[in-house]
């Protein structure tokens, strides 16, 4: 997995924190699936923003944060001082030493495009190709426990998009699909940090979205059943066989 977020950390944790997500409410919809207690894993923790919420809701629970980006990490740690364990690796190829109870990725390293019909839905994120996406479940699956909980963004399909961050700053995304082959369609999503007219970052990230019935055994081969959504309808929820 290419590592695409180093360019813009610095601008990426102001964008995500202008309302982007509501994470809080993200954090009381993934407690009321899991309760209290549980061994979580999250799969690309970036800033931490999803892990701050989700420990003061429930302190009693374990709860780690897997990024390959360090700058990220390095501004999580400030925000969760030491409350969150922070490990910076791959998601596809990870050796934890750990079993978890749940894993979450919201916006991370895997989602669901959410195409409206749940046979619709498509598997994907920032890993590219079949070999690693599979490599990569299979992984994931080794980490957990027996029955344990796999909490999938639901992401409607990406748009173009432009935000005022305040103090003269700008971000924009725009979406272009450049592959589209019998397995999956690549999308490629440009953001841009514009300060008082002028461009002070711009980056691209390519999304891989697998169609349906790839989707279906990717979570299939690797282990993983669909059990419905959580109450909210943020996230698709897959237990481990």
């Amino acid at each position: 997995m290419n590592n695409q977020y180093t360019g813009f950390t610095e601008y990426y944790d102001l964008w995500v924190t202008s309302g982007y997500y509501d994470y809080l409410d993200i954090a009381k919809e993934v407690y009321s699936v899991l309760g209290n207690g549980c061994q979580i894993i999250e799969l690309g923790v970036g800033t931490g923003l999803l892990a701050q919420e989700y420990i003061n809701i429930d302190p009693t629970c374990e709860f780690t944060g897997v990024d390959f980006t360090a700058s990220l990490l390095q501004i999580a740690e400030k925000r969760l001082a030491n409350r969150v364990k922070l490990i910076e690796a791959d998601a596809v190829t990870m050796d934890l030493d750990t079993k978890f109870d749940v894993a979450i990725s919201n916006g991370g390293v895997w989602g669901i495009l959410d195409l409206g019909d749940r046979y619709k839905w498509e598997f994907g994120g920032h890993v590219s190709g079949v070999e690693a996406n599979t490599q990569g479940l299979r992984n994931l699956a080794r980490h957990l426990r027996e029955g344990g909980l796999l909490l999938l963004h639901l992401q409607k399909p990406h748009q173009n998009y432009e935000q005022s961050l305040g103090e003269g700053i700008i971000y924009s995304q725009s979406i272009e699909e450049v592959e589209n082959t019998a397995d999956y369609h690549t999308l490629l999503k440009s953001y841009l940090f514009k300060k008082e007219g002028e461009i002070v970052v711009q980056e691209q990230i390519k999304i891989t979205c697998f169609k349906p019935e790839i989707s279906r055994k990717l979570l299939s081969e690797a282990g993983f059943d669909f059990q419905g959504t959580s109450n909210g309808d943020r996230f698709a929820i897959y237990k481990k066989r």
